[in-house]
């Protein structure tokens, strides 16, 4: 902004310049050097022109002004002791997002995945360790790093009214207050400042802060948006936006860094072979001149997958990349020039497929004893010199696997095995050799003669709904307390046909089975390290369910909760059981039906007029003609204690009435809060259960804005109305 006014300013000299005649020229108050004047008044212009005297050479040629080419902006600046380079790749934040640095104006910025970071503390967070948190990096970054400001907008929002500073079009003179944000503390009042040629946020915390220097942008948006009660001046209302507070207010003087010549390589570098490549490193040989390390990246499409930089190559045109394993398939490899600035090379590489040889089984794979049985555990002893893992099935009478499962990497030939809850009986164990080849699988009977000793489950588990299904696992989400392991069986009517034991670490664990085929199964769970009785709900592989729903969603309104939910698609569809939860997820209770209509799709709804205090979680029971059924995902809605409420007149003069509803009786505070948040009256109210309305006597406040706060029932109630004078 400091160089748009002196262009204004400029304007008026080279006017006055331009319009004087040349023969007149003995009469113009000149400097005694004339010969001079061009650097007299090329100093006014800030070099923004090229002045030329022509009696420095020739009397017959008239003054010539014109504007000189501005010097492009660096790419590469100083500061801190340190060189930044535009571009460069700086470290990957935790949530895996890359850094790298932006030069604008001269300035250092970061690009963090696309945008400008205004917190540049993310350089103490990178994966890559690149700034240690220590005191000389503190001063780097408090020194050099800018935060966002109005030069990397993505469009420029100033210009300039004469003398005055324009944001998007509206002038904004220098010294006008904007508005006041209301704090628990005070007021904190906001003026427009002109700070070098900058708009800044001057603020004065009270009426008697007298400081005119105390600049801070970061109260503006709140009071636009009139939180808590703060506003913008009449004249700004309406006016001034967010938009226009983050895009034409500078929040600190910017940091400045020295802009540095740019350093072109000679020539390349050019990639021109890649060899060598493994899932963890590659061999890249490059052309070029000039070139003494690589800015590398490797990418998948057009994802950025690993990078980095070399050390010094010595001279030689060949470098090898290390990095962390990528899965086999097609990618990109980009070099440029890292100790001097180049274009980007680029070069596509495959990464195949490891060749895995697998050895024969050596003395084995056998299965030479079988111990400490349990209905849900057994040691494994086994032969196999080279053998480490296996996959195992347990076998019931008809060759049917009641139990599977696969081991990790062992380190002796003895194993402990769980597996889901066996009844009394007769069954086959099945190891096959997986680190190494066997002709065949190795078996051994073993028998299971115990009494269930197992205590009942404390809760659940209750198998609430299938978050996803498909031809080899699904995701389900169960509730219940204690239940460190399930026992899960996979029926296609009425007959198991798979089964196992999985441990949760979450509500929503995931199962593995073999392949299914297309079509509707149902999925049956009961407590594993405790007994519980069996909890089922119907999926799909590759099918649709009876009846298949959308937006199942929960609202709070004056007569208790409303449900909705869309049917997207039906097929021999019956209805929904409407199912409610307290607020620990337990005492599952049906609230009622709803038959599907004639339309059969369509949006659906069902009131819960009688709530319960606190959370309420439902879930829909979607019923087929069969009497199969699936169950919905649970929302979860808090209906408050007092709602539907409604204060007036508003303006008031003497009085305002409240009218409300409240699902408990009881006394209750009622507070009014002035604009700065301060306590100017209060009383007791008597709540009755159902609708309530009453009177409020506001007639001794001074006009204004206020706050009715009314507790109840260990919640609060906020009201504003406007009192007229």
């Amino acid at each position: 902004m400091k160089f748009l006014l002196k262009l204004v300013f400029a304007g008026g000299v080279i006017s006055s310049v331009a319009a004087a005649p040349n023969n007149d020229a003995e009469g113009l108050a000149m400097p005694a050097d004339s010969v001079n004047l061009e650097s007299s008044i090329a100093s006014d212009l800030n070099g923004s022109y090229e002045i030329r005297n022509p009696y420095a050479e020739s009397a017959d040629e008239s003054f010539t002004i014109a504007a000189k080419m501005a010097a492009p902006l660096a790419t590469r600046v100083t500061c801190g002791g340190r060189i930044w380079t535009h571009g460069e790749y700086l470290g990957r934040t935790g949530d895996d997002q890359p850094v790298y640095t932006r030069i604008t104006d001269n300035r250092v910025y970061l690009n963090w995945n696309g945008r400008v970071a205004d917190n540049v503390f993310i350089l103490y967070h990178l994966k890559e360790g690149t700034f240690p948190i220590n005191s000389s990096n503190d001063a780097l970054i408090n020194g050099c790093v800018n935060p966002v400001d109005p030069s990397t907008a993505p469009v420029n929002l100033l210009g300039t009214n004469g003398s005055q500073i324009t944001c998007k079009g509206v002038t904004m003179p220098d010294g006008n207050r904007l508005g006041v944000f209301v704090g628990g503390s005070g007021n904190t009042y906001q003026y427009i400042k002109y700070v070098n040629g900058r708009l800044r946020v001057m603020i004065k915390q009270g009426e008697n802060d007298t400081r005119n220097d105390f600049y801070y942008m970061g109260l503006l948006v709140e009071t636009i948006q009139g939180k808590d009660g703060s506003y913008l001046d009449p004249q700004w209302r309406g006016v001034l936006t967010t938009e226009m507070a983050n895009g034409c207010f500078w929040p600190a003087e910017p940091k400045p860094a020295t802009p540095l010549p740019d350093n072109n390589c000679t020539s390349g570098p050019t990639a021109s072979n890649i060899t060598n490549i493994s899932q963890t490193a590659l061999t890249v040989s490059f052309s070029g001149s000039g070139v003494t390390s690589l800015k590398w990246r490797i990418k998948s499409g057009a994802t950025e997958v690993r990078s980095g930089t070399t050390n010094d190559l010595g001279g030689a045109t060949s470098a090898n990349l290390s990095f962390t394993s990528l899965a086999p398939g097609n990618y990109t490899l980009e070099i440029e020039g890292n100790n001097c600035t180049s274009s980007v090379s680029s070069r596509a590489f495959t990464i195949n497929e490891p060749v895995v040889v697998t050895p024969d089984c050596l003395n084995g794979p056998s299965v030479t004893s079988i111990g400490s049985v349990t209905p849900s555990s057994a040691t494994i002893n086994f032969g196999g010199t080279n053998l480490h893992v296996f996959s195992w099935r347990i076998l019931d009478g008809s060759s049917f696997a009641v139990a599977s499962g696969k081991t990790g990497t062992l380190t002796s030939n003895t194993t402990n095995l769980t597996f889901n809850y066996l009844q009394n009986g007769t069954y086959t164990f099945e190891l096959k050799a997986e680190d190494c080849k066997a002709a065949s699988v190795a078996t051994r009977s073993f028998s299971v003669s115990s009494a269930d000793t197992r205590t009942a489950c404390t809760r659940g588990p209750n198998l609430q709904s299938i978050v996803t299904s498909g031809e080899t696992s699904l995701r389900f989400l169960f509730d219940g307390d204690n239940v460190f392991a399930i026992d899960w069986k996979v029926k296609k009517d009425g007959v198991v046909i798979r089964q196992n034991r999985v441990a949760p670490t979450s509500n929503t664990p995931t199962i593995n089975y073999n392949t299914l085929a297309t079509g509707a199964y149902t999925l049956e769970i009961q407590g594993g390290n405790c007994k519980s009785a069996p909890s089922t709900t119907a999926f799909g592989v590759n099918v649709p369910l009876p009846i298949y729903i959308s937006n199942f969603e929960g609202k709070a309104v004056e007569k208790g909760v409303e449900l909705s939910w869309n049917v997207v698609a039906e097929e021999d569809g019956k209805e929904f059981e409407v199912l409610r939860f307290d607020d620990r997820m337990a005492n599952e209770e049906v609230l009622g039906k709803v038959s599907l209509t004639d339309q059969r799709i369509g949006k659906y709804t069902f009131l819960d007029q009688n709530p319960l205090l606190g959370t309420n979680y439902y879930q829909l029971k979607q019923i087929d003609i069969d009497g199969s059924y699936t169950k919905s995902k649970i929302i979860a809605v808090n209906p408050g204690i007092i709602s539907g409420t409604v204060i007036a007149p508003n303006p008031a003069q003497e009085f305002v009435n409240v009218q409300f509803s409240s699902r408990t009786a009881g006394t209750s505070d009622v507070t009014i809060y002035n604009i700065a948040g301060q306590p100017v009256s209060s009383a007791s109210i008597r709540i009755l259960e159902g609708k309530n309305t009453h009177r409020i006597n506001v007639k001794k406040l001074g006009g204004g804005h206020y706050f009715m706060k009314i507790n109840h029932g260990g919640e609060a109630t906020k009201l504003r109305f406007i009192k007229a004078e």
